[in-house]
């Protein structure tokens, strides 16, 4: 299971870094993160499409980022969208190529 805690999570104006306690380390595009959001908003939710809500957006910036528990991390969007919860387990699968989804 430490495959998937994060030692180290950083971020610039392009790319969310994580360093997981195993040594191995991820890097996100964030445009490519707030398009592929997992909240049941942009996955198409509430009567909406998948993409409707994020299918627009051409540029994006990462304002902060928490932890929930021990299993994910909340990031919130210069777009004012923070809902999206992204499971440290899917965050880890996507960046090994093991899933198209976050």
């Amino acid at each position: 299971m430490l495959d998937t805690i994060p030692s180290e999570i950083t971020y610039d104006e392009k790319i969310l870094r994580i360093v997981w306690k195993d040594g191995f380390e991820s890097k996100f595009d964030l445009l490519d993160l707030r398009k592929k959001c997992p909240c049941a908003t942009c996955r198409g939710g509430h009567g909406g499409k998948i993409g409707a809500a994020t299918g627009h957006i051409q540029s994006i910036s990462l304002v902060s980022w928490k932890k929930v528990g021990r299993y994910a991390l909340n990031l919130t969007w210069n777009d004012f969208h923070d809902t999206g919860i992204y499971s440290y387990d899917n965050l880890r699968a996507y960046s090994e190529g093991k899933s198209e989804e976050i």
